[in-house]
């Protein structure tokens, strides 16, 4: 027996007679992940020309959607909503290309602070502790147990360039400490921004739907096109476990 092998043995036996709590505790360790996805359906709001392909875009209707959309644009910046300008001024490109507002963005902390997210929050978290409690290490999360927010208030940047959004990812880890359960959950909170059939949204919805489908992008020059777009908000996990 060498005397790294007694002195270990001469440790546990100590710890044995005291109760073993030290080596106990730190061999007993849990941590935990998290992940789950409620993807953003097919819907309206991601129409192009192909749902429309024999439709004429007329030039005269076109030139005076174009410049309603710019001109709601220019209210959005005036109006301290620079978010929804910058938004609907990308679908007025028609690049189509993704947007993602990350963790510590303006809109990200809008999002934090809004009742929408923290009732997902709530209720994402319950949906969690339930399986911690139960003894899951890697919790994986239903997409019926991740709800969409829907940011109402008119007066805010996240109602005009948001809404009603059609997605949510989430994903975290952590581990228990003293009898709680500590760490970091990511929300990824997703949208499709472009205008389905029936969104009047106080009466721009129809002209800018026109430029989408009837003159859309790419298939007609300077028209619109919808596109994925995303706000990232981490906030803490901190819950007791159960006794």
């Amino acid at each position: 027996m060498s005397l790294v092998y007694r002195g270990a043995a001469v440790i546990c036996v100590i710890a044995a007679l005291s109760g073993c709590s030290g080596v106990t505790s730190s061999s007993a360790g849990f941590a935990f992940t998290i992940a789950g996805v409620n993807p953003v359906p097919v819907n309206g709001s991601q129409d192009t020309h192909a749902q429309t392909p024999d439709a004429a875009c007329d030039s005269a209707t076109f030139a005076r959607d174009k410049a309603v959309g710019a001109e709601i644009a220019t209210g959005f910046a005036v109006a301290n909503f620079p978010v929804a300008a910058y938004l609907l001024r990308h679908f007025l490109s028609g690049g189509g290309t993704r947007v993602d507002y990350p963790p510590g963005s303006t809109i990200s902390k809008e999002a934090l602070a809004s009742s929408a997210f923290q009732a997902v929050n709530n209720a994402v978290q319950e949906a969690i502790l339930r399986q911690l409690s139960s003894g899951a290490g890697h919790v994986r999360l239903a997409a019926a147990s991740l709800p969409t927010a829907a940011f109402e208030s008119k007066t805010s940047d996240l109602y005009w360039g948001f809404r009603g959004t059609q997605g949510l990812k989430v994903t975290g880890r952590g581990s228990r400490e003293n009898g709680r359960y500590v760490g970091t959950l990511s929300y990824v909170i997703s949208d499709s921004y472009g205008f389905p059939a029936g969104d009047t949204l106080d009466g721009f919805g129809p002209p800018m739907r026109y430029l989408q489908t009837m003159c859309g992008a790419p298939r007609h020059a300077g028209g619109a096109h919808w596109f994925p777009d995303t706000i990232t908000v981490t906030v803490p996990f901190n819950r007791a476990g159960p006794a």
